[in-house]
């Protein structure tokens, strides 16, 4: 089966509002005789804000394959193999529970208040209202919801065909590897910024 990745789509949507936000201002300010005797500044400044909303909200996610669930948060990488899952939760995030360990997918966070407030209420109004009370989080209309059914579904498919060795959770490894990349990015974006007002 293909690898299938998720990211939020809230962190999606605010990521490009973000970075419009941040091309209209570069955009005035460079249009603008003020902004002529320091173009260079206003150049940095955006491009290490963008660079900054790019490593936090727009690089975490989280991936399936055959071999496992991939993990991306903001600055570390955790390799999952499905013989290592025990348990899929979705309590403050998408959550995956291996022996000793807690993995929280930042990708993927439950609903606030307010958002499980919209959620029931479109769960209620959809074919699904006759189903048990669902938990907020695991609900179909939710980040954390359908990142969950994602790694579920592939989990369950893979152990119902017999790919998964049972028992070895125990002794099979999770990798963590530091994400190297997204940290000089989100270096980059701070030590842009900072120039960019040492400029002015």
């Amino acid at each position: 089966m293909p690898r299938q990745t998720f990211r939020s789509t809230f962190t999606r949507v605010l990521c490009a509002v973000v970075w419009a936000i941040i091309a209209a201002v570069a955009i005035g300010l460079l249009v603008t005789p003020a902004a002529t005797e320091a173009p260079a500044a206003v150049i940095v400044g955006a491009l290490g804000a963008a660079a900054l909303v790019t490593a936090v909200l727009w690089s975490p996610s989280v991936s399936v394959d055959d071999e496992g669930v991939e993990v991306d948060n903001i600055a570390v990488r955790y390799r999952v193999p499905w013989a290592a899952l025990i348990h899929v939760d979705t309590r403050y995030a998408l959550q995956l529970h291996t022996p000793g360990r807690r993995i929280g997918v930042t990708a993927a966070p439950a609903p606030g208040a307010t958002g499980s407030l919209r959620a029931a209420r479109a769960h209620r109004r959809s074919d699904d209202a006759s189903a048990p009370q669902t938990r907020p989080g695991e609900l179909a209309n939710t980040d954390s919801g359908r990142a969950a059914e994602m790694v579920r579904a592939r989990w369950h498919a893979l152990r119902d065909a017999g790919r998964i060795e049972a028992g070895v959770a125990e002794s099979t490894r999770v990798v963590t590897t530091v994400r190297l990349g997204n940290l000089l990015l989100l270096v980059a974006g701070a030590a842009g910024v900072v120039a960019a007002v040492a400029l002015v």
